[in-house]
């Protein structure tokens, strides 16, 4: 879209012009295409350790001997339910801890990723992605995704965590991705947008527009934890967030419009993700 064409189809979201430069840089699209280098896997040699020690001593014994910050130990609630893996993702190998307490989540990403700092937001977390250049990895927890009950999804209350642990694993793998080949992962709602849609096909085979929006809380009773869009529309008006939101179910329903077209059978699923990441936002209204 040119800069004319942008304008437009924010004005004809309700933008307001005191809104229109916010919007026209939250909108704009900030995944580049990049090389990935064979050497940016050689964070998995330090893996091999862990994974030997989850092997023969368990996985929350590997944790403390190997991730956690010198010093300390993660005081598991429940270190039998924990699992380490190596993950075969879209981005690459990448090693994903996963546990079924979510205090114990709340434990590893405080002292594994945040490193000791608070992190207002991490109550709200169902899965946690650290991204360095000496260390990459992810943790997930097993809760309902975005908090939504089962009867929501119209799923049995085991269907629906098993279903969320998937979107949640493939959520985050789409990710790293788009951070490994593309350059960003931000809280935003082109990134969610992303994310969502892998996690979701991956979970359904399909995709569903009301899905996304319940997770968002822009459908009708969709229940969920109260304020997400905040979190991926920080430092913009709350006039300016409205619109964000109505771009949100536009997008959406777009989205799956195109999951029914043939271009999107063709593809594989690095395809799809590569051919959502080389738009704006706006470009999905077209």
């Amino acid at each position: 879209m040119t800069i004319d064409e942008q304008i437009s189809a924010l004005r004809a979201l309700g933008a307001q012009e005191r809104d229109m430069d916010s919007l026209l840089e939250y909108t704009a699209c900030a995944f580049s295409p990049r090389e990935s280098s064979p050497d940016e896997d050689e964070f998995l040699e330090k893996w091999a350790p862990v994974f030997e020690s989850a092997r023969l001593l368990g996985a929350a014994a590997a944790i403390n001997m190997h991730l956690a910050p010198p010093g300390l130990k993660v005081e598991f609630e429940s270190p039998r339910s924990l699992t380490v893996e190596l993950f075969p993702s879209i981005g690459g190998a990448i090693p994903i801890i996963t546990t079924d307490s979510t205090a114990d989540f709340e434990r590893m990403v405080f002292y594994l990723i945040r490193k000791g700092k608070t992190d207002a937001d991490i109550g709200r977390m169902g899965a946690s992605f650290a991204y360095g250049k000496t260390n990459r990895f992810i943790i997930l927890s097993k809760k309902p995704y975005r908090g939504l009950d089962a009867d929501q999804m119209g799923l049995s209350d085991a269907e629906w965590r098993e279903k969320s642990l998937i979107i949640r694993k493939y959520h985050e793998c789409a990710h790293y991705f788009t951070k490994r080949f593309f350059g960003s992962s931000r809280n935003h709602l082109h990134d969610e947008l992303i994310a969502d849609f892998a996690g979701l096909y991956a979970a359904f085979r399909e995709y569903r527009a009301e899905w996304f929006l319940k997770f968002f809380e822009l459908s009708e009773n969709c229940g969920g934890e109260r304020g997400i869009m905040k979190i991926y529309t920080k430092g913009l008006a709350p006039s300016a967030v409205s619109v964000v939101e109505r771009l949100a179910v536009l997008a959406a329903e777009k989205l799956e419009a195109w999951t029914k077209t043939d271009e999107f059978a063709l593809m594989d699923d690095a395809g799809r993700i590569s051919r959502l990441c080389e738009q704006g936002l706006l470009d999905f209204l077209a």
